[in-house]
Protein backbone atom coordinates (compact mmCIF):
# COMPACT_ATOMS: atom_id res chain seq x y z
CA UNK A 1 0.00 0.00 0.00
CA UNK A 2 1.34 3.87 -1.25
CA UNK A 3 2.60 5.40 1.85
CA UNK A 4 4.84 8.55 2.43
CA UNK A 5 8.29 7.02 2.17
CA UNK A 6 6.86 4.60 -0.84
CA UNK A 7 5.70 8.12 -2.79
CA UNK A 8 8.82 9.94 -1.77
CA UNK A 9 10.94 7.13 -3.36
CA UNK A 10 9.49 7.42 -6.39
CA UNK A 11 8.32 10.50 -6.76
CA UNK A 12 11.71 12.40 -6.00
CA UNK A 13 13.78 11.60 -8.92
CA UNK A 14 11.23 13.18 -11.72
CA UNK A 15 11.86 16.71 -10.66
CA UNK A 16 15.54 16.61 -10.51
CA UNK A 17 16.82 15.73 -14.14
CA UNK A 18 20.69 16.12 -12.56
CA UNK A 19 19.98 13.37 -10.02
CA UNK A 20 17.84 11.10 -12.60
CA UNK A 21 20.60 11.45 -14.91
CA UNK A 22 22.44 9.67 -12.64
CA UNK A 23 20.35 7.07 -11.72
CA UNK A 24 19.95 6.28 -15.72
CA UNK A 25 23.95 6.30 -16.19
CA UNK A 26 23.71 3.20 -13.71
CA UNK A 27 21.18 1.41 -15.92
CA UNK A 28 23.83 1.73 -18.79
CA UNK A 29 21.47 3.15 -21.48
CA UNK A 30 23.86 5.23 -23.14
CA UNK A 31 21.55 8.31 -22.31
CA UNK A 32 23.75 11.57 -22.32
CA UNK A 33 23.53 13.76 -19.64
CA UNK A 34 20.85 16.75 -19.88
CA UNK A 35 17.60 15.47 -20.17
CA UNK A 36 14.56 16.92 -19.65
CA UNK A 37 11.20 15.54 -18.35
CA UNK A 38 7.58 16.28 -18.72
CA UNK A 39 5.71 14.58 -15.87
CA UNK A 40 2.79 12.25 -17.90
CA UNK A 41 -0.79 11.13 -16.46
CA UNK A 42 -0.56 8.16 -14.26
CA UNK A 43 -4.32 6.72 -14.21
CA UNK A 44 -4.12 3.70 -16.32
CA UNK A 45 -7.27 2.55 -15.75
CA UNK A 46 -8.72 2.52 -19.40
CA UNK A 47 -12.23 3.43 -20.32
CA UNK A 48 -14.65 2.79 -19.26
CA UNK A 49 -12.75 2.53 -15.74
CA UNK A 50 -14.17 -0.37 -13.98
CA UNK A 51 -11.20 0.04 -11.55
CA UNK A 52 -8.29 2.34 -10.42
CA UNK A 53 -5.17 1.06 -11.92
CA UNK A 54 -2.86 3.71 -11.00
CA UNK A 55 1.21 3.70 -11.69
CA UNK A 56 3.18 5.23 -9.64
CA UNK A 57 5.35 8.03 -11.99
CA UNK A 58 5.67 8.31 -15.63
CA UNK A 59 7.89 10.52 -17.02
CA UNK A 60 8.41 11.35 -20.97
CA UNK A 61 12.08 11.88 -21.12
CA UNK A 62 13.38 14.03 -23.79
CA UNK A 63 17.42 13.54 -24.76
CA UNK A 64 20.05 16.10 -25.45
CA UNK A 65 21.34 14.51 -28.89
CA UNK A 66 17.46 14.73 -30.46
CA UNK A 67 16.59 11.24 -30.44
CA UNK A 68 13.29 9.65 -29.97
CA UNK A 69 11.89 10.86 -26.80
CA UNK A 70 11.17 7.86 -24.02
CA UNK A 71 8.68 6.89 -21.33
CA UNK A 72 10.05 6.39 -18.14
CA UNK A 73 7.97 4.17 -15.97
CA UNK A 74 9.58 4.77 -12.05
CA UNK A 75 7.79 2.05 -9.66
CA UNK A 76 9.20 2.10 -6.01
CA UNK A 77 8.82 -1.26 -4.52
CA UNK A 78 9.64 -1.25 -0.57
CA UNK A 79 8.49 -5.52 -0.16
CA UNK A 80 7.83 -7.85 -2.75
CA UNK A 81 3.96 -7.71 -4.29
CA UNK A 82 3.22 -11.01 -6.72
CA UNK A 83 0.78 -8.57 -8.11
CA UNK A 84 2.92 -6.24 -9.79
CA UNK A 85 3.72 -9.61 -11.60
CA UNK A 86 0.83 -8.78 -14.18
CA UNK A 87 0.59 -4.99 -13.61
CA UNK A 88 4.04 -4.41 -14.88
CA UNK A 89 3.38 -5.70 -18.10
CA UNK A 90 -0.11 -4.34 -18.47
CA UNK A 91 1.46 -0.68 -17.38
CA UNK A 92 4.08 -0.82 -20.24
CA UNK A 93 1.14 -1.93 -22.93
CA UNK A 94 -1.09 0.98 -21.99
CA UNK A 95 1.61 2.93 -22.33
CA UNK A 96 3.46 2.16 -25.33
CA UNK A 97 -0.21 2.14 -26.88
CA UNK A 98 -1.37 5.54 -25.98
CA UNK A 99 2.24 7.68 -26.58
CA UNK A 100 3.19 5.33 -29.27
CA UNK A 101 7.23 5.55 -27.70
CA UNK A 102 9.61 2.66 -26.41
CA UNK A 103 8.82 2.55 -22.71
CA UNK A 104 11.32 2.39 -20.39
CA UNK A 105 10.44 0.27 -16.39
CA UNK A 106 12.44 1.57 -13.58
CA UNK A 107 12.19 -0.79 -10.47
CA UNK A 108 13.50 1.16 -7.50
CA UNK A 109 14.29 -1.24 -4.75
CA UNK A 110 15.77 -1.43 -0.98
CA UNK A 111 16.51 -4.20 -0.14
CA UNK A 112 18.41 -7.29 -1.79
CA UNK A 113 15.51 -9.64 -1.56
CA UNK A 114 12.94 -7.69 -3.28
CA UNK A 115 15.56 -6.44 -5.98
CA UNK A 116 16.26 -9.85 -7.03
CA UNK A 117 12.47 -10.46 -7.17
CA UNK A 118 11.52 -7.12 -9.26
CA UNK A 119 14.47 -8.43 -11.75
CA UNK A 120 13.00 -11.22 -12.87
CA UNK A 121 11.72 -11.77 -16.62
CA UNK A 122 7.76 -11.75 -17.07
CA UNK A 123 6.59 -13.98 -19.34
CA UNK A 124 3.14 -15.01 -20.36
CA UNK A 125 2.33 -17.15 -23.35
CA UNK A 126 2.08 -20.77 -24.72
CA UNK A 127 4.76 -22.63 -25.87
CA UNK A 128 7.00 -19.54 -26.40
CA UNK A 129 6.90 -16.43 -24.77
CA UNK A 130 4.09 -14.38 -26.13
CA UNK A 131 5.02 -11.09 -24.25
CA UNK A 132 8.09 -10.46 -21.75
CA UNK A 133 8.89 -7.65 -19.28
CA UNK A 134 12.48 -7.33 -18.29
CA UNK A 135 12.50 -4.27 -15.78
CA UNK A 136 15.09 -2.38 -14.91
CA UNK A 137 16.14 -2.50 -11.30
CA UNK A 138 18.41 0.29 -9.10
CA UNK A 139 18.61 -1.08 -5.63
CA UNK A 140 21.68 -1.75 -2.84
CA UNK A 141 23.85 -3.74 -5.32
CA UNK A 142 24.03 -1.20 -8.52
CA UNK A 143 23.75 2.09 -6.39
CA UNK A 144 26.24 4.03 -4.80
CA UNK A 145 26.51 3.59 -0.90
CA UNK A 146 27.80 7.07 0.15
CA UNK A 147 30.95 6.69 2.47
CA UNK A 148 32.14 9.87 1.87
CA UNK A 149 31.26 13.79 2.58
CA UNK A 150 32.70 15.44 -0.48
CA UNK A 151 30.61 12.82 -2.70
CA UNK A 152 27.53 13.46 -1.46
CA UNK A 153 28.07 17.22 -1.38
CA UNK A 154 28.83 16.76 -5.08
CA UNK A 155 24.91 16.54 -5.45
CA UNK A 156 22.84 16.20 -2.47
CA UNK A 157 19.54 15.45 -4.48
CA UNK A 158 21.50 12.03 -5.40
CA UNK A 159 22.86 11.46 -2.25
CA UNK A 160 19.60 11.58 -1.36
CA UNK A 161 18.28 8.77 -3.65
CA UNK A 162 20.91 6.87 -2.79
CA UNK A 163 20.62 6.97 0.84
CA UNK A 164 16.93 5.66 0.44
CA UNK A 165 17.79 2.99 -1.24
CA UNK A 166 20.55 1.97 1.04
CA UNK A 167 17.41 2.70 4.08
CA UNK A 168 18.27 -0.96 5.38
CA UNK A 169 21.85 -0.98 5.62
CA UNK A 170 23.17 -2.36 8.88
CA UNK A 171 25.58 0.53 9.39
CA UNK A 172 22.04 3.24 8.17
CA UNK A 173 23.48 5.64 10.75
CA UNK A 174 27.11 5.80 9.30
CA UNK A 175 25.06 6.67 5.96
CA UNK A 176 23.10 9.47 7.14
CA UNK A 177 25.93 10.71 9.33
CA UNK A 178 27.49 11.25 6.21
CA UNK A 179 24.64 12.62 4.22
CA UNK A 180 24.15 15.05 6.79
CA UNK A 181 27.46 16.35 7.31
CA UNK A 182 27.15 16.96 3.40
CA UNK A 183 23.92 18.93 3.90
CA UNK A 184 24.82 20.95 6.36
CA UNK A 185 27.77 22.36 4.70
CA UNK A 186 25.05 23.70 1.93
CA UNK A 187 24.57 27.84 2.25
CA UNK A 188 21.30 27.79 0.60
CA UNK A 189 19.30 27.43 3.93
CA UNK A 190 16.10 27.07 2.21
CA UNK A 191 16.96 24.17 0.60
CA UNK A 192 19.03 22.36 2.45
CA UNK A 193 15.96 22.26 5.36
CA UNK A 194 13.76 20.82 2.40
CA UNK A 195 15.71 18.04 1.52
CA UNK A 196 16.50 17.73 4.71
CA UNK A 197 12.80 16.71 5.16
CA UNK A 198 12.47 15.00 2.52
CA UNK A 199 14.76 12.91 3.26
CA UNK A 200 13.20 12.22 6.85
CA UNK A 201 9.99 11.37 4.42
CA UNK A 202 11.77 8.87 2.10
CA UNK A 203 13.35 6.87 5.40
CA UNK A 204 10.98 3.65 5.39
CA UNK A 205 12.06 2.78 9.05
CA UNK A 206 10.87 5.10 12.32
CA UNK A 207 14.93 3.82 13.61
CA UNK A 208 16.10 5.73 11.09
CA UNK A 209 14.42 8.97 11.62
CA UNK A 210 14.89 9.14 15.19
CA UNK A 211 18.80 9.13 13.70
CA UNK A 212 17.98 11.49 11.03
CA UNK A 213 16.38 13.59 13.63
CA UNK A 214 19.00 14.02 16.02
CA UNK A 215 21.24 14.39 13.28
CA UNK A 216 19.04 17.08 11.79
CA UNK A 217 18.77 18.98 15.59
CA UNK A 218 23.47 18.54 15.82
CA UNK A 219 23.92 19.71 12.80
CA UNK A 220 21.66 22.59 12.38
CA UNK A 221 20.66 23.85 15.81
CA UNK A 222 23.23 26.50 17.02
CA UNK A 223 24.67 25.66 20.44
CA UNK A 224 24.04 27.62 23.61
CA UNK A 225 26.52 28.79 25.63
CA UNK A 226 28.08 31.25 22.79
CA UNK A 227 26.89 34.80 22.36
CA UNK A 228 25.97 34.01 18.30
CA UNK A 229 24.05 30.62 19.55
CA UNK A 230 22.10 32.35 22.58
CA UNK A 231 21.23 35.37 20.51
CA UNK A 232 19.57 33.20 17.66
CA UNK A 233 18.01 30.36 20.29
CA UNK A 234 16.38 33.79 22.33
CA UNK A 235 14.46 34.99 18.98
CA UNK A 236 14.02 31.17 17.89
CA UNK A 237 12.50 29.56 20.60
CA UNK A 238 9.54 31.64 21.37
CA UNK A 239 7.64 30.59 17.74
CA UNK A 240 9.81 27.03 17.78
CA UNK A 241 6.95 25.30 19.29
CA UNK A 242 3.89 27.43 17.01
CA UNK A 243 5.82 26.75 14.12
CA UNK A 244 6.61 23.64 14.33
CA UNK A 245 3.06 22.84 15.12
CA UNK A 246 1.87 24.44 11.94
CA UNK A 247 4.59 22.81 9.67
CA UNK A 248 3.20 19.35 11.41
CA UNK A 249 -0.56 20.32 10.40
CA UNK A 250 0.49 21.44 7.16
CA UNK A 251 2.42 17.88 6.43
CA UNK A 252 -1.15 15.91 7.26
CA UNK A 253 -3.17 17.73 5.48
CA UNK A 254 -0.62 17.33 2.39
CA UNK A 255 -0.31 13.81 3.04
CA UNK A 256 -4.04 13.40 3.67
CA UNK A 257 -4.80 15.13 0.33
CA UNK A 258 -2.21 12.33 -1.48
CA UNK A 259 -3.65 9.32 -0.19
CA UNK A 260 -7.14 10.39 -1.34
CA UNK A 261 -5.77 11.21 -4.70
CA UNK A 262 -3.87 7.77 -4.62
CA UNK A 263 -7.04 5.87 -3.58
CA UNK A 264 -9.19 7.13 -6.69
CA UNK A 265 -11.65 9.65 -4.56
CA UNK A 266 -13.08 12.37 -6.86
CA UNK A 267 -11.42 15.87 -5.45
CA UNK A 268 -13.25 19.14 -5.26
CA UNK A 269 -12.10 21.88 -4.44
CA UNK A 270 -14.30 22.23 -1.92
CA UNK A 271 -13.01 19.03 -0.21
CA UNK A 272 -9.46 20.43 -0.71
CA UNK A 273 -10.41 23.57 1.35
CA UNK A 274 -11.94 21.75 3.64
CA UNK A 275 -8.59 19.65 4.02
CA UNK A 276 -5.87 22.47 3.87
CA UNK A 277 -8.12 24.55 5.93
CA UNK A 278 -8.33 22.50 8.74
CA UNK A 279 -5.87 23.17 11.83
CA UNK A 280 -7.72 20.26 14.29
CA UNK A 281 -4.20 17.88 14.15
CA UNK A 282 -6.43 14.56 15.88
CA UNK A 283 -9.51 15.33 13.28
CA UNK A 284 -6.66 15.31 10.27
CA UNK A 285 -5.23 12.14 11.90
CA UNK A 286 -8.63 10.49 12.26
CA UNK A 287 -9.55 11.45 8.57
CA UNK A 288 -6.34 10.27 7.57
CA UNK A 289 -7.12 6.80 9.06
CA UNK A 290 -10.05 6.63 7.60
CA UNK A 291 -9.04 7.55 4.40
CA UNK A 292 -7.07 4.45 4.30
CA UNK A 293 -10.19 1.93 3.59
CA UNK A 294 -12.86 3.95 3.38
CA UNK A 295 -14.60 3.65 -0.50
CA UNK A 296 -16.45 6.99 -0.15
CA UNK A 297 -15.24 10.64 0.76
CA UNK A 298 -18.75 10.35 2.83
CA UNK A 299 -16.83 8.01 4.86
CA UNK A 300 -14.16 9.81 5.87
CA UNK A 301 -15.62 12.72 6.57
CA UNK A 302 -18.85 11.36 8.10
CA UNK A 303 -19.99 12.59 12.08
CA UNK A 304 -18.36 16.00 12.07
CA UNK A 305 -19.85 19.36 11.68
CA UNK A 306 -18.71 22.00 8.65
CA UNK A 307 -16.58 23.42 11.06
CA UNK A 308 -14.16 19.92 10.62
CA UNK A 309 -14.32 19.64 14.80
CA UNK A 310 -15.30 16.58 16.70
CA UNK A 311 -17.49 17.33 19.44
CA UNK A 312 -16.31 17.48 22.70
CA UNK A 313 -17.23 14.39 24.97
CA UNK A 314 -20.24 14.06 27.28
CA UNK A 315 -19.03 15.03 30.79
CA UNK A 316 -20.81 14.13 34.11
CA UNK A 317 -22.01 16.65 36.25
CA UNK A 318 -19.40 16.16 39.02
CA UNK A 319 -16.76 17.30 36.58
CA UNK A 320 -18.81 20.28 35.39
CA UNK A 321 -19.15 22.06 38.59
CA UNK A 322 -16.89 24.37 39.91
CA UNK A 323 -14.95 22.90 42.77
CA UNK A 324 -14.97 25.84 45.20
CA UNK A 325 -18.94 26.20 45.18
CA UNK A 326 -19.45 22.73 45.05
CA UNK A 327 -22.87 21.49 44.29
CA UNK A 328 -25.99 22.67 45.49
CA UNK A 329 -29.85 21.86 45.97
CA UNK A 330 -32.15 23.55 43.36
CA UNK A 331 -33.40 26.50 45.26
CA UNK A 332 -30.67 27.17 47.25
CA UNK A 333 -28.62 30.55 47.32
CA UNK A 334 -25.27 31.89 47.85
CA UNK A 335 -24.46 34.34 50.83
Amino acid sequence: MPNVSHDTLHGFLPGRPKALNRALDLLDLGIPPGVTTETLPTDASGAPKMFTRSMDSVLRVVRPDGREPFILLVEAQTGVETKKETSWPYYIAYLRDRYKLEVVLLVLCVDMATAAWAARPLCTGLGRPTQVTVPHVLGPSNVPRMSRIQDASADLDFAAFCLWIHSNDPDIEGILTVVGEALAQDTDREARDDLAGLIEDGLGSEHARKIWRNLMETLFTPRRGTIVGDARLAGQEEGLKEGLEEGRVAGKAEQLLRLMERRGFSMTEETRQRVTTCTDMPLLDLWFDRAIDATTLDEVFAGHSATGRVPAPARSPEHTAVPSQGLRAPGSSTT
